[in-house]
């Protein structure tokens, strides 16, 4: 009986040790050969897997890129070794076909790496998360990331077919993906025009969620005020605090801070927003207000002047606290979407400078000695992208505030998405990018119109 337990206990430790390493591998079926009709020119196969649950498609960008040769949306698709980087080069014809063993029915189990390769589309980068196998040539990228790398459409009459359209458009109206189901796996939205306060779509946007990091646009507001009040100054140097100690060292870390050491203040602001450092947003909050509590305290009374009577912050970073009691309460900074709409708004109106950090994909920090990338995906992945936040924690899921500047007539105004509760980051990139590309298109064809 013992030896049966041990070997359980073995058995156990086996699993959890792949079922956490998820960030580097994840068990998928074998690919399998899915066939393809392409409208308006032939049929042919391409390889798939799928990813956890029957229908969740990746497809092989090398194959894609065979299929599609000599169509509108045909592309080359390459592999450079010297830095393991890929490339998307649209309206050129496909190379030489990539080789990967398949299966042809859904079957034995894989494992392969879920994370963002390094692709470049037309020489720019994207941020798409895809599937690797090993040290593989190939990537797999799902259906919903293929439709908006290629402005195609797609369709699954059935699941043993796929049809792909590329003289249609990838323009799914919102209502359409709401009536089936699309946004179910995310806990509220809204999205409109920053300038009038028009509502173009909403779902749940009064529901109170926990908003992580999105916690610091907030913060950013403050230090603005405190600026133009002759309290501190963005060419200060930020004496860095006990507590941005901890919080560096902690499993919520990013960037190594030591209490007591001095950093500009600009560093620490590009840090918050762009790596969405929490140890920088707690040293900010306390050169502002002399503690983070105090500054706690002017972020809630602020968001009372500004009528955001959703919002209710515990901390000046978006990570959660724990009450001292015997059985402990964990805290989140909660706000409803329609309010973070408005708190988006008021910013991009007030200080519209947060978008010259925002809109960056990449940044150097001299005397934090660190460099960091935009965490906000769509920076990379649609044009114009200026910013705004991400934010994610195990209960707030994955949250995100985008804002677009859409041009009509001379005139310019910011289009705001706010997103809260994704499942998925994969999917929260994902729908915001489909909802805001809807967006620009409605106001390019329809002008920009005030608030009913």
């Amino acid at each position: 009986m013992k030896t049966i337990r041990r070997l359980l206990a073995l058995l156990l430790c086996l699993c959890a040790l792949f079922t956490f390493s998820g960030t580097a591998f994840a068990a998928m079926p074998a690919p399998f050969y899915l066939p393809v009709h392409i409208e308006g020119w032939w049929d042919c196969q391409v390889r798939a897997y799928e990813e956890s649950y029957p229908g969740n498609l990746y497809l092989s960008l090398s194959d894609l890129s065979q299929a599609l040769s000599g169509t509108t949306k045909q592309f080359l698709f390459s592999y450079d070794s010297k830095d393991d980087s890929f490339s998307v080069n649209t309206g050129r014809p496909a190379g030489a076909p990539e080789t990967d063993p398949v299966s042809r029915a859904r079957g034995s189990v894989v494992y392969l790496d879920f994370t963002r390769s390094r692709l470049f589309v037309d020489g720019a980068e994207r941020r798409y998360y895809s599937f690797r196998r090993d040290s593989s040539r190939d990537l797999y990228m799902s259906l919903t990331d293929v439709q908006l790398m290629l402005d195609l459409t797609a369709e699954l009459p059935d699941e043993n077919l796929l049809v792909l359209d590329p003289g249609r458009p990838f323009a799914p109206d919102p209502s359409e993906l709401e009536r089936a189901g699309y946004f179910d796996a995310i806990g509220a939205l809204i999205l409109g025009d920053a300038d009038t306060g028009e509502i173009l779509f909403s779902r749940d946007s009064r529901r109170h969620l926990p908003i992580a990091s999105l916690s610091k646009l907030m913060t950013y507001l403050l230090l603005c005020e405190a600026a133009d009040r002759g309290e501190i100054s963005f060419s200060d140097n930020v004496t860095i605090t006990a507590e941005s100690d901890r919080i560096s060292r902690s499993a919520d870390g990013m960037i190594a801070m030591g209490e007591g050491s001095s950093v500009p203040m600009q560093e620490l602001i590009d840090a918050m927003l762009l790596a969405s450092s929490n140890e920088a947003a707690a040293s900010l909050a306390a050169h502002t207000a002399g503690s983070t509590e105090a500054f706690v305290e002017r972020m809630n009374a602020r968001a009372a002047e500004l009528r955001l009577m959703s919002a209710k912050f515990y901390t000046p970073h978006g990570l959660p606290i724990y009450t001292t009691n015997a059985v402990t309460a964990k805290l989140q900074n909660k706000m409803c979407a329609l309010d973070m709409f408005r708190l988006c708004s008021y910013l991009l109106e007030r200080y519209p400078q947060i978008t010259a950090i925002t809109s960056r994909q990449y940044s150097s920090m001299k005397e934090l000695k660190y460099a960091t990338y935009n965490t906000n995906t769509l920076v990379y992945n649609l044009s114009g992208v200026s910013g705004l936040k991400t934010g994610s924690t195990d209960r707030a899921g994955y949250c995100v505030a985008v804002s677009l500047p859409v041009t009509r007539d001379g005139e310019t105004h910011d289009i705001v998405l706010v997103l809260l509760g994704a499942e998925t980051a994969a999917l929260r990139g994902q729908a915001a990018e489909i909802l805001l590309r809807w967006a620009r298109d409605y106001y390019a064809e329809h002008g920009f119109r005030p608030a009913n």
